[in-house]
């Protein structure tokens, strides 16, 4: 429905689900399988919510995943970006601590899932 912009807006707002709620997140990437991947920014890890919406902690580490929030999944991997957006000055008063250089993780997926395209 969402990807048909011709969907009148009554409907789309018809069709609006309360699936739950999971984990504070700042970005998403779901498979062809329907696996929804995020970030869980307030226990730094990584997520897979299920389509029967079971959740699965897939990594937690609170040195590495510094608000986890852009995501990619290629060739069998998760490929992770992390802000570091609560070492910003405004959540540290006014100093700024954050980690050069940024890093970019990737996860094995125990699949080999594609990224859904438009």
């Amino acid at each position: 429905m969402l990807r048909d912009f011709t969907t009148p807006e009554k409907q789309v707002e018809a069709g609006v689900q309360d699936l739950g709620h999971f984990v504070a997140t700042d970005g998403m990437e779901m498979d062809h399988d329907g696996n929804l991947y995020v970030g869980d920014i307030e226990n730094d890890r990584i997520v897979k919510i299920s389509p029967d919406l079971k959740m699965t902690t897939l990594v937690q580490d609170k040195d590495k995943l510094i608000w986890p929030d852009s995501y990619s999944i290629a060739n069998g991997f998760l490929y992770i970006s992390c802000s570091q957006i609560k070492f910003m000055p405004w959540f540290n008063n006014g100093s700024d601590l954050t980690l050069f250089p940024y890093q970019l993780y990737r996860l094995k997926l125990q699949e080999d899932p594609l990224p859904i395209r438009g």
